[in-house]
C-alpha cells in the first residue's frame, strides 16, 4: 500500500510525563489539541522521555521511560510499531532513525544500534572512563579484576543526558551527559568515536571545572553547540584538530542551569534554564551584549525542550507550567505569540518544517476558492450593456413592447410624498374636529 500526499492536520507534537502523545494545531484563528493514547491504559513507566522524527515527517519516534520505542504514523493516524530496545538501564535519553534502523540511548550509556538484523551496543561512558586515571595507562600493573573494579569505581556519578542526531547528516549523532563530555559517533563506523571534547581549563583557583552536559544541538553538519547545568554555552568545531570549545557564553549570573537549547542559525541558539528563561544566543563576536541577543519570558517553571525547524522563523518551548508556547525568533517582542495550556506535564516537543500560525486550514481554503469561483459566476448577471449613441440616434435599435408599456405605467403613477409638513398635520386635525 503506498502513502499519498500527507495532510497533516497538526503542525505541533508534544510528549508528557503520563505517556500521552498530544497533537496541537496552532492557528491565529484557533489553536486545538487531541490526545493519541487511551488515558485509561496509562502508568509512570509508559512516560515519553525522547522523541524525535523519522525518516520523514510522517512518522514520529517516541522513546518511553521503560525502554520501549513507539513509532506513530501522522497520515494514517495510528501507532504502526511498539518494540522493546533493552540496553543498559534507565529511562530512553535519545532516539533516532538512521537507513531504516532505529538507533537508541539509555542513561546508563549504552547505546543501541540495528542493523542488518544485527544489533550493535557500544557505550560511550566506558570510552570515557577508559581515558581518565590508571585506565589511561596501557602499561599500568592492574590485573584484569583490579582493572574492572577500578572502572566500576570511575563509573559511579556518570550517566548520559541526551542524545541527539545530526539533522545535516543522519549517520552522525552526538551525545554528551553528567561527567560525559561531548561525543560525536558515525553510526556506519560505531567502533570508536570521531569526537571527543576536552574538558576546559581549570578555574582562577586552579581547580578542576565540573562537566555537566544537559543538551546539545547541531548547528552544521560541522558544528555542535551544548549547553550545561552549570550555565555555560559553547561551541564546537569538529574540523580543527582542538577539543576544547571555540566559543564559550554565559549569563553571567550565579546558580543558573541550562536545560534545552536548539539551533536557529549556524552562529545562533536558543537556550532555556530551569528558571524559565530563554534567550537567543549569537556565537559571532559584537552581537548582542556579551552574545545575548534577545530574551523571551512567558515560561514559569523549568524548560524542558525547545523545538524549531531551519529557516522557520517559529520556534516553540514546553515547560513544567504544562504550556506550551510560540515566539518569533526575530523581531516580534518578548511575549509568546500563541499559547496553550495542555493539562499534562510536557516532557518533549517536535515542530514540523510547514508551520505556520497564518497559514488557513485546508478546509476553509476550499471553501474561500469555492465562494471566490461563485462570486464569479454572479458577477455576470450585475454586468450592464451599455449600447452605442451612434446606434440610438440612427434609430436602428429595436425597443421591445414589453418595456414600452413598463415605461408607460411607471410614468402614468402618481408620487406620494412620504414627508408631512406640520401645518398640513393641524389643518387635517382642525378638519376632523
Amino acid at each position: 500500500m503506498t502513502k499519498g500526499p500527507a495532510e497533516i492536520d497538526f503542525n505541533v507534537f508534544v510528549g508528557a510525563e503520563t505517556g500521552i502523545l498530544k497533537g496541537i494545531n496552532v492557528n491565529n484563528k484557533a489553536s486545538i489539541s487531541k490526545n493519541f493514547h487511551n488515558l485509561a491504559s496509562l502508568e509512570k513507566q509508559f512516560e515519553i522521555t525522547c522523541m524525535n522524527f523519522g525518516e520523514s515527517q510522517n512518522e514520529i519516534l517516541l522513546g518511553l521511560r521503560n525502554q520501549t520505542v513507539k513509532v506513530y504514523d501522522v497520515q494514517f493516524k495510528s501507532f504502526a510499531q511498539s518494540m522493546d530496545a533493552k540496553g543498559g538501564t534507565g529511562p530512553l535519553v535519545g532516539i533516532a532513525r538512521n537507513d531504516g534502523t532505529i538507533v537508541t540511548a539509555a542513561e546508563s550509556g549504552t547505546v543501541v544500534y540495528w542493523k542488518c538484523d544485527e544489533k550493535t551496543m557500544f557505550d560511550p561512558v566506558d570510552k570515557e572512563v577508559l581515558t581518565m586515571g590508571k585506565l589511561k595507562k596501557k602499561d599500568s600493573e592492574l590485573d584484569e579484576d583490579e582493572r574492572e573494579k577500578h572502572k566500576v569505581q570511575m563509573r559511579l556519578g556518570k550517566s548520559l543526558a541526551r542524545m541527539r542526531q545530526n539533522y545535516y547528516d543522519k549517520n552522525i549523532i552526538g551525545v554528551g551527559g553528567k561527567e560525559v563530555e561531548l561525543q560525536v559517533w558515525d553510526l556506519s563506523r560505531p567502533d570508536t568515536y570521531v569526537f571527543r571534547a576536552k574538558n576546559v581549563k581549570p578555574d582562577m583557583l586552579c581547580l578542576r571545572q565540573d562537566v555537566w552536559v544537559s543538551d546539545l544541538t547541531f548547528t552544521s553538519k560541522d558544528t555542535v553547540a551544548v549547553c550545561s547545568r552549570h550555565g555555560q554555552i559553547r561551541l564546537y568545531d569538529l574540523r580543527t584538530d582542538k577539543r576544547r570549545p571555540v566559543m564559550e557564553l554565559g549569563w553571567g549570573e550565579e546558580q543558573v542551569a541550562n536545560t534545552a537549547i536548539t539551533s536557529v542559525e549556524e552562529q545562533q541558539v536558543i537556550v532555556g534554564t530551569s528558571a524559565g528563561k530563554m534567550g537567543l544566543w549569537d556565537f559571532r563576536a559584537g552581537q548582542g551584549f556579551k552574545g545575548l541577543v534577545r530574551k523571551y519570558g512567558g515560561c514559569v517553571g523549568a524548560v524542558r525542550d525547545i523545538a524549531t525547524t531551519p529557516g522557520n522563523k517559529y520556534f516553540c518551548a514546553v515547560s513544567l507550567d504544562r504550556f506550551l508556547r510560540v515566539w518569533k525568533v526575530g523581531q516580534g517582542g518578548k511575549l509568546a505569540t500563541h499559547k496553550m495550556y495542555l493539562k499534562s506535564r510536557l516532557n518533549c516537543a517536535l515542530m514540523n518544517d510547514n508551520f505556520d500560525p497564518e497559514k488557513l486550514p485546508v478546509k476553509e481554503e476550499e471553501e474561500e476558492s469555492q465562494t471566490e469561483l461563485k462570486n464569479e459566476e454572479d458577477s455576470d448577471d450585475d454586468i450592464e450593456i451599455i449600447e452605442d449613441d451612434d446606434e440610438e440616434e440612427s434609430g436602428d435599435v429595436d425597443t421591445p413592447k414589453d418595456e414600452v408599456d413598463e415605461d408607460a405605467l411607471w410614468d402614468n403613477m402618481i408620487v406620494i410624498n412620504s414627508k408631512r409638513k406640520k401645518g398640513d398635520a393641524k389643518l387635517s386635525r382642525k378638519k376632523l374636529k
